[in-house]
């Protein structure tokens, strides 16, 4: 494995002496992602980490060929056919093997005991969720082991991210962008919001794999429209069969996945020309996300670009429109924890966080707004992984 892409398994084995774990074991997909650079297909491959030296990953074996050899030991075994044992058979027999062989009795193993918000595997039509079944049988192998949650050790290493990381985001922030300024030159009157999500979303499908070597690209695009469908946009809502009109503000969030790695943007739009309150509104939101953005710097505290934003607003008359956080983590997820862009919210922002800036304003009888970018800490400040926006 090269010196980049160790770096971020190397981080988390500091941490994890840090805190006296002599192993992890991890399910979810997303996590699965972090230790192997392996996102899976069905949800069911397990990666397990010891202290020191490479991980090792459990895959299926109609999965083998998409894994990533040089990152992890790749232990196949099989599933789903008659010939096969059955699934949990199989884990606890691969799982022994790596306790008897890393000497785990006694030792302290981290878990996914707490996540409840998790990323898809690539079959995102059928997630599966380790729940009941899985820590029973963690808890049976590792009966005479010190079983803790390793979810905040998780959390707390992911929110940094490596340059590896950096550059497969930037790749998933550029599929997006290419598929959404694709459908913009389409957009006109009598297209509906669930044709707009279509749209993108067969551009990310049909030309995103391939594009600077991404192999696994999913996405979901939800489209709200006109002075009601875009007020809608403080949470995420599905698209409906609205046609769109003159003048209409087409709000477009697009969640992008690229093997494993996620873009988080919302995109802003008018059919034909936007009017000159459009403009002004559009333009205060702007400035007040550029403002956010540049609070992006180590050492500034996790509510300053929140704060920021509102300011902006405060002197445009709109901050009682803005009702939701400023931004979230993101990575190998649509949204991380951390950091968090809100109001009061504690932390200090750290080199190689990565953002979602997206202050929002939502005017009844006018229509919502939101301009959302994926931003890096770097540094000697914010560094901007998808295309920052420009004024009406």
């Amino acid at each position: 494995m090269s010196a980049n892409r160790r770096l971020r398994v190397e981080n988390l084995q500091a941490l994890m002496a840090q805190k006296d774990l002599s192993a992890l074991v991890c399910r979810l997909p997303e996590n699965v992602v972090y230790l192997t650079d392996y996102w899976p297909h069905h949800g069911i491959s397990v990666a397990v980490l010891p202290r020191e030296g490479k991980p090792i990953l459990f895959v299926p074996e109609v999965e083998q060929e998409y894994t990533q050899s040089e990152w992890a030991e790749v232990v196949p075994f099989g599933w789903g056919l008659l010939k096969d044992k059955e699934l949990y058979e199989n884990y606890r027999l691969l799982i022994d093997s790596v306790v008897a062989s890393w000497n785990l009795k006694g030792k302290k193993v981290g878990a996914e005991l707490s996540f409840e918000v998790v990323a898809p595997s690539y079959r995102i039509a059928e997630p599966v969720v380790p729940s009941g079944p899985w820590n029973t049988l963690l808890g049976e192998i590792f009966a005479e082991s010190h079983l803790v949650d390793a979810t905040p050790v998780l959390h707390e290493v992911r929110a940094i991210k490596t340059g590896y990381e950096i550059e497969k985001l930037r790749i998933a922030n550029s599929i997006a962008e290419k598929a959404i300024q694709s459908t913009l030159k389409e957009l006109k009157p009598g297209i509906t919001e669930t044709q707009i999500g279509a749209l993108i979303e067969y551009k990310i499908r049909s030309e995103g794999p391939g594009f600077q070597g991404a192999k696994l690209v999913r996405a979901e695009a939800e489209v709200g429209a006109g002075p009601v469908g875009s007020t809608k946009g403080t949470l995420l809502v599905p698209s409906t069969t609205y046609r769109v009109q003159e003048r209409d503000l087409v709000m477009i969030e697009l969640a992008t996945m690229v093997d494993g790695y996620f873009s988080d943007l919302t995109y802003m739009a008018v059919v034909g020309e936007p009017s000159p309150r459009q403009k002004e509104v559009h333009n205060a939101l702007l400035e007040a996300q550029q403002a956010a953005a540049r609070e992006l710097y180590p050492g500034n505290s996790f509510e300053a670009p929140d704060r920021a934003a509102r300011e902006v607003l405060k002197r445009a008359g709109l901050d009682t429109y803005f009702v939701h956080i400023t931004g979230h983590g993101v990575g190998m997820r649509y949204h991380e924890p951390i950091p968090l862009l809100a109001p009061g919210a504690k932390g200090v922002l750290q080199e190689g966080m990565v953002c979602s800036v997206e202050p929002g304003i939502y005017i009844p009888g006018f229509g919502g707004l939101r301009i959302e970018d994926n931003v890096l800490v770097g540094a000697n400040g914010p560094i901007f992984l998808s295309t920052p926006r420009q004024p009406w």
